[in-house]
């Protein structure tokens, strides 16, 4: 076990230490440059030299990022107030998890059980009776929450099993992208409200994530404007530019996209201003979430967390 003199040596090249801490040299550079997380030494030859103490801080620190929180909250904090905090977030996501798993009961898990058989069923004018009036019975919120979004992962999960065919899927999107077309025309924001512009990257045609955000967005008082799917970077730039938005919003699905997500918010980024949030989510973004950070994007994992964040925005606005 090194000593304390031992953890503060400079011994540690940048591979090793991208190695032990899950990031990549670019966003090592990166935090150290924007957010001074860190002070490598040098070698003779210039070489970036780390200690065991800048190796644990670091991994603290990519754990609070892959909890969705933003490097630029959490770059000035101490160890001890980072383990505090991983350890509030660790506790908040069991309990999540644990609401999650618990089998749901009343008219929520009703209606979800039956959209999903409607669907199961290829009865597409059942299933918008059963989404008009869960939408009625539970609110925008407890809609989104506990009938659409479970039901979407169910249909995902049943495509990819062999369940059903694309067929149904394509019958139930149909459905479900109506249906949020109309909610989000029924919300009428207060005047000055922040806007939220909402899309998907080039070569993302799945615009259901995207509409989930925007209806989300509309619940927590923003304005909304969605721009549609498979919009290049430099469009939502200049939309957002002129249409003024505190927030772009990007839903990214296709896993094997991770790559080309990375790249897109590094060419979206500087054509916005500094002030303007980009928040990223979806299947795509969970893998390069780090890489995302470093770019100057916000990873969030689920819905509830946008939700959270939007409220605060909103009300840190408001103040």
């Amino acid at each position: 076990m090194p000593t304390s003199r031992e953890s503060s040596d400079p011994r540690h090249p940048i591979r090793v230490v991208s190695l032990r801490t899950g990031l990549s040299p670019d966003v090592l550079r990166v935090w150290e440059r924007r957010y001074g997380v860190v002070t490598p030494s040098r070698s003779e030859g210039g070489q970036r030299l780390y200690s065991d103490d800048d190796i644990q801080r670091l991994t603290l620190l990519r754990r609070a990022t892959d909890a969705g929180r933003a490097i630029r909250q959490v770059a000035e904090l101490g160890n001890t107030q980072l383990l505090a905090l991983l350890e509030e977030d660790s506790a908040a996501q069991a309990e999540r998890a644990r609401q999650a798993s618990r089998p749901q009961a009343g008219p929520a898990a009703d209606y979800l059980e039956a959209a999903t058989e409607a669907v199961t069923q290829l009865e597409p004018r059942r299933l918008q009776l059963l989404l008009g009036q869960a939408l009625m019975e539970l609110g925008a919120q407890g809609f989104v929450d506990h009938v659409v979004t479970p039901m979407l992962r169910r249909i995902g999960e049943r495509w990819h099993a062999g369940e059903i065919t694309a067929a149904h899927e394509h019958a139930a999107t149909t459905v479900v992208r109506r249906v949020l077309g109309w909610m989000a025309d029924g919300f009428d924001p207060p005047h000055g409200a922040p806007l939220v512009l909402v899309t998907t990257p080039t070569g993302d045609q799945h615009e259901l994530g995207a509409m989930l955000v925007g209806v989300l967005a509309a619940t927590e008082g923003w304005r909304v404007s969605h721009l549609g799917a498979n919009l290049p970077a430099a469009d939502v730039a200049a939309a957002a530019s002129q249409a003024g938005a505190s927030v772009v919003a990007l839903s990214a699905v296709y896993r094997d996209r991770s790559e080309d997500l990375v790249r897109y918010v590094d060419e979206l980024r500087p054509g916005l201003r500094d002030d303007v949030a980009v928040v990223v989510g979806g299947a795509a973004a969970q893998a390069v979430s780090a890489r995302l950070e470093a770019a100057g994007a916000l990873y969030l994992d689920e819905l509830a967390s946008l939700r959270d964040y939007l409220r605060a925005q909103r009300g840190a606005a408001a103040n």
